[in-house]
C-alpha cells in the first residue's frame, strides 16, 4: 500500500513546493519552519559558520557551510565526500558492473551514470554509497584530487531514499533524478561522484557550473535523456573542495576505477554501516 501511494503522488511537484516553502522568508513562517525542523532533527550547528538565529529560513540553514577550521582533512588519497552513513560498498568483479542497493536488490553502474560506455571504464574498480540524513551537513566535496572533466545530468522522479525505499523500490537510485561529477586524477585515475535526488530535495546544485540545477524548470527541456556537460577546460580541484549541495537529505555514490582498488584493496570496508564525516579518510 505504501508503495502504491508513493507511486501515485506527484513527487517532483511536491518536492518543488517544499523547496519553495523552505526558501520562504515570510516573517512568521520562515522562523517557525526553521525552528521546528531544527528541533525535530536535532541539528548540531556547533560546526556551522552561523547560529540558528542568523539563518533566514530552513533552506538557508539546511545548506549551511562549516566554519573554516571545523574539519581536519585527512592526508590519505581518498576521503569522504560528505557527512552521512556509508551504507554499502563493494567491487566490480565482472562485466555486469552491478552495485548493491539492499539485500537482494542491485542496479547497474551504466544505468546510474546514464552512460554504459563510461561505466566500462570502472571495470575492476570499487564503489561506496553514503546516505545523508536530514540532520547532516549537506554540502558535497571531492573525495580525491584531480580535474573535473565532465558532469552528467540524468532526469528522473524523486522517490525517497530512506531505508524503506532502498529495500522496496527497484533500482531507486537509477529512477531518481541525479547528477554525476567525473574527475580524472594523476596517471589518468578515474572517479565518479553521483549525487542522487530524493523526495523533498528541492534542488541539487553544482559549485563549478550554473548550467545544471536539478528539479527546476531549467532542466525540463532535458528530461528525455542524459545530458553531458563539459567545461571548456578541465577544472583543477584538490581533495575536499566543494562540488555542490543537496537542498534536503539524499545519497551519494562514489565510484573509483581499478587503479584505486589495486592500491587500496580494503578501501571503504572498515567504514561500512558507520557514520563518516566529510574529509575523513576512507582507507
Amino acid at each position: 500500500m505504501k508503495k502504491i501511494i508513493f507511486e501515485l503522488l506527484p513527487k517532483n511537484f511536491i518536492s518543488q513546493v517544499f523547496g519553495i516553502l523552505a526558501s520562504s522568508r515570510l516573517p512568521i513562517w520562515a522562523p517557525l519552519f526553521k525552528t521546528v525542523f531544527y528541533n525535530i532533527f536535532k541539528l548540531n550547528l556547533d560546526e556551522s559558520e552561523r547560529s540558528l538565529g542568523e539563518y533566514n529560513n530552513l533552506q538557508d540553514m539546511f545548506t549551511r557551510r562549516l566554519k573554516p577550521d571545523a574539519r581536519e582533512i585527512a592526508e590519505d588519497e581518498v576521503v569522504s565526500p560528505t557527512d552521512g552513513v556509508l551504507s554499502q560498498c563493494g567491487v566490480f568483479d565482472d562485466v555486469s558492473l552491478e552495485i548493491i542497493q539492499a539485500k537482494g536488490k542491485t542496479y547497474s553502474l551504466g544505468a546510474l551514470l546514464g552512460d554504459t560506455e563510461l561505466a566500462k571504464s570502472f571495470e575492476g574498480g570499487m564503489w561506496a554509497t553514503i546516505y545523508l540524513s536530514p540532520f547532516n551537513y549537506h554540502r558535497i566535496h571531492t573525495a580525491v584530487e584531480g580535474e573535473i572533466v565532465e558532469a552528467i545530468y540524468v532526469p528522473g522522479t524523486l522517490w525517497p531514499v530512506n531505508e524503506w525505499s532502498v529495500e522496496h523500490i527497484e533500482k531507486v537510485f537509477c529512477v531518481n533524478e541525479r547528477v554525476t561529477s567525473i574527475i580524472k586524477g594523476q596517471d589518468n585515475k578515474l572517479s565518479a561522484l553521483c549525487k542522487v535526488g530524493a523526495t523533498n530535495v528541492g534542488k541539487i546544485s553544482l559549485s563549478y557550473t550554473n548550467d545544471i540545477l536539478c528539479n527546476t524548470s531549467k532542466m525540463k527541456s532535458r528530461q528525455s535523456e542524459p545530458w553531458h556537460w563539459k567545461p571548456q577546460k578541465p577544472i583543477r580541484v584538490e581533495k575536499s573542495v566543494e562540488l555542490g549541495c543537496f537542498e534536503l537529505g539524499s545519497t551519494v555514490v562514489l565510484i573509483l576505477d581499478k587503479s584505486y582498488r589495486e592500491k587500496y584493496p580494503n578501501l571503504f570496508s572498515k567504514h561500512q554501516n558507520k557514520a563518516v564525516l566529510m574529509g575523513q579518510s576512507l582507507l
